[in-house]
């Protein structure tokens, strides 16, 4: 059975560590800072420190430990000011701190001193940086500049008061109202954005000389393989001690597989998750760690209520469908668990309002609509993008049912692996009007960006076969329904959990019954010790001693968890690029769960409610400069089949959207807000540099017993995909594959392999 484990430690230790960072609370004047340092160096003396300071702390530490617990219980009692972090500091506090000046903060940004202000008030994080759970990288992007913007575009950090504790004892300054109101002011999204591509630069500059001499590694480690298989496993083993830089697989020192041991998964993604049951059905001593409340990674539910009957539902609203046709390994997985799926009746609505190019379409639907007739000779060039990358796709792989063969066998010649679709369609003769009106806004429902020119064209016809925007009666049906009215039309491609949002809990419960979880647990720090054993600290006193590590979470925030990290995992752990890190303020990035039909314009209301899935609303910028803005919403009035809820006549059940940037003018009644959603962190992009970082990651795969899998070291953000690379690492630490007998997943599997050369 799993052991789910919330907290682990007494109330002076409650006192001590709060998610990473250490509350400055009975600890013999040691600034949170300095207590961070001696966490990380030597966690034993921390933990006696803390116990032998325990009685003088004590009747304060257990007040502010049931305080603690109060908050977490009953969010509502929080001191978040609506969900703002609020930092508390006393009135003396405040006036002994000298004024600075916004010129002060603003130099401090190269500097061995970085400083940050919010509200007023200015701090040091020099110390904090190798602490931030987010990662230095994301720490020193914020350097010099106001944390207002950051905190709103970053809402995890008001889920607590994490961050408002962390940043009480680090304050050294103060500034005037007016330059307080200044930073603010000039922390804008562009700044952020222009300050997170410079640091992205510095890392590819590195990126590009480990890229220049990857084919000769990548020959090596194949020369030394095949040396220990046919020659001498000792010889090979030697040869590895010469190169400790790069990881051979099963002969540098922890990559060799076991039969059993204990391993420490750092993340409870589907990666993650995949990882630990497929190493605990095989006997290994799993310990997983997820520093959120629950399950799940980017695969979150929402509850909605107000139905007719009374009973609410769970629906899925990040993950919600796949095409059971690419997802050979995660189909595989629901047979095993046995966790039943149903056709997911998708069906996307595009209403583009751009001056010129005015017009509609259902996307399932072949049939003669404004906005084909309006783009018609690029949807006929779009056609022929499509069908001439899917021939050569095909004959270089043999096959056009995987996502994955263009990573093995002479799929890795196909040009389209790195040739955006966009430049091709540009070749063809597509407009750029129709990539920013129909392709762009079409698929930002799926992918949560509005930026798709880096967009492989490989993936073109991959997408085509799942949600496509030429319809065809292989992917789509449309005509009379009995429900929906005279022209209906859906997508006849992707599934979903039976059961809905309780389907995909059912999946991450079932995963994890063999493992000991530790929910609501950061870990701080992974340790290589002298014998290759692996020490474990997380921010509940807990100390584990592990022979292998599987980090499955975001690559920045790995920086700050491992230490003794090798200069090729430093720069490739911070070269990957997010959404967010060029669009940290975009709609995409923010989601709004809510109940008002007014949003979706009154022409298409009632029809889309009843019968579409996706509302797609292109609008133009009333000034001359400015992007169009590509408005989102989801209807899981629609998107939630398994409950029956999608057959239900709409006076049954109640609107069921989720909105995503708005457009100009709109507004959403606060009284019908049911809750939101951030998208930080979630969706690494498409693009040559992210590819560039996966296929070196191969160098590090292994390296003193260290994995690493999650959607960042794959080429394609899915959930089929994170499960499988975590399916590699747990395959090269000693577990078997699942499925032998599938054949066509098992495919798939060895052919992720070869692009991320884990084993």
């Amino acid at each position: 059975m799993s052991r789910v484990v919330g907290s682990r430690r007494g109330a002076w230790s409650a006192a001590v560590v709060v998610g990473g960072g250490v509350a400055v609370v009975g600890c013999n004047n040691y600034s949170r800072a300095q207590e961070l340092v001696l966490l990380k160096k030597n966690p034993i003396e921390w933990v006696f420190r803390s116990w032998s300071s325990s009685k003088s702390a004590a009747p304060r530490t257990q007040a502010w430990a049931a305080e603690l617990k109060a908050k977490q219980e009953h969010p509502g009692h929080s001191k978040l000011d609506g969900n703002r972090v609020v930092v508390e500091l006393d009135a003396e506090t405040l006036e002994a701190l000298p004024t600075m000046s916004l010129e002060e903060v603003e130099a401090s940004r190269d500097s061995e001193r970085p400083l940050v202000s919010y509200e007023g008030i200015v701090y040091d994080v020099s110390e904090f940086v190798s602490a931030h759970p987010g990662g230095r990288e994301l720490l020193l992007t914020a350097t010099g500049c106001d944390l207002s913007h950051f905190f709103e575009n970053y809402t995890v950090h008001a889920d607590s008061d994490k961050a408002a504790r962390w940043l009480a004892s680090m304050a050294v300054g103060k500034m005037s109202a007016t330059e307080a109101a200044l930073a603010a002011k000039k922390t804008t999204s562009e700044v952020h954005a222009t300050r997170r591509m410079e640091r992205l630069r510095r890392a590819r500059r590195r990126l590009a000389g480990i890229v220049a001499v990857l084919p000769a590694c990548i020959v090596a480690r194949a020369a030394i393989r095949l040396l220990g298989r046919f020659v001498s496993s000792r010889l090979a083993r030697w040869l590895a001690t010469l190169v400790p830089a790069i990881a051979i697989p099963g002969y540098s020192a922890g990559s060799e597989p076991m039969k059993k041991g204990k391993v420490a998964v750092v993340g409870g993604g589907i990666a993650g998750c995949g990882a630990a049951w497929m190493l605990a059905r095989d006997g290994f001593e799993v310990y997983l760690y997820e520093a959120r409340p629950n399950l799940s990674g980017n695969a979150r539910t929402f509850d909605w209520d107000g139905f007719g009957d009374g009973r609410p539902r769970k629906s899925c609203v990040s993950v919600t469908a796949w095409p059971s046709i690419l997802y050979k390994n995660y189909e595989a997985l629901l047979d095993e668990l046995e966790v039943e799926t149903t056709p997911m009746p998708l069906s996307w609505l595009l209403v583009s309002k751009v001056p010129g190019y005015e017009g509609s379409l259902w996307g399932a639907d072949p049939r003669p609509q404004s906005l084909r007739t309006v783009f018609a000779d690029d949807f006929v060039r779009y056609e022929r993008v499509i069908s001439m990358v899917d021939r050569v796709t095909a004959f270089l792989t043999g096959t056009r049912d995987s996502m994955y063969a263009n990573h093995a066998g002479l799929g890795v010649l196909n040009p389209f692996n790195v040739v955006p679709l966009y430049r091709v369609c540009r070749l063809f003769g597509v407009s750029d009007a129709w990539w920013d009106i129909v392709f762009t806004p079409y698929y930002t429902a799926s992918f949560l960006v509005d930026e798709l020119r880096p967009f492989p064209a490989v993936f073109g016809p991959i997408i085509q076969r799942q949600i496509p925007l030429i319809p065809t009666p292989d992917t789509t049906w449309h005509g009379a329904d009995r429900l929906k009215g005279p022209n209906h039309c859906k997508l006849t491609t992707c599934v979903t959990w039976k059961n809905a949002g309780n389907g995909i809990r059912e999946v991450f419960e079932k995963l994890v019954r063999r493992v000991d979880v530790s929910l609501d647990t950061r870990v701080l720090s992974v340790h290589v010790l002298d014998d290759g054993s692996k020490r474990v600290v997380d921010d509940k006193d807990g100390v584990r001693v592990v022979d292998r590590v599987v980090f499955a979470c975001p690559c920045n925030a790995i920086t700050t968890i491992l230490e003794n990290r090798g200069p090729v995992e430093d720069v490739i752990l911070a070269s990957p690029d997010y959404a967010d890190d060029r669009h940290p303020s975009s709609g995409h990035m923010h989601a709004v769960m809510h109940s008002d039909p007014s949003v979706i314009d009154p022409a298409y209301r009632e029809d889309f409610l009843n019968r579409g899935s996706n509302y797609v609303e292109v609008t133009a910028p009333s000034s001359s400069s400015g992007k169009i803005n590509i408005e989102n919403q989801y209807n899981f009035g629609v998107q939630t089949p398994g409950h029956g809820v999608y057959e239900m006549p709409l006076d049954q059940k109640p609107v069921m959207l989720i909105s995503h940037a708005l457009g100009e003018g709109k507004s959403i009644d606060p009284e019908k807000i049911r809750g939101g959603g951030n998208h930080a962190r979630a969706h690494p992009l498409y693009s040559p540099w992210n590819v560039a970082a996966q296929l070196s990651l191969r160098l590090c795969q292994g390296r003193d017993g260290i994995y690493y899998c999650s959607n960042w070291t794959t080429p394609g953000n899915c959930h089929d995909m994170s499960l499988v690379s975590g399916f590699l690492c747990a395959h090269a630490i000693g577990a078997d594959y699942p499925w032998h007998d599938a054949a066509e997943a098992k495919n798939d599997f060895y052919r992720l392999n070869d692009l991320m050369g884990v084993f």
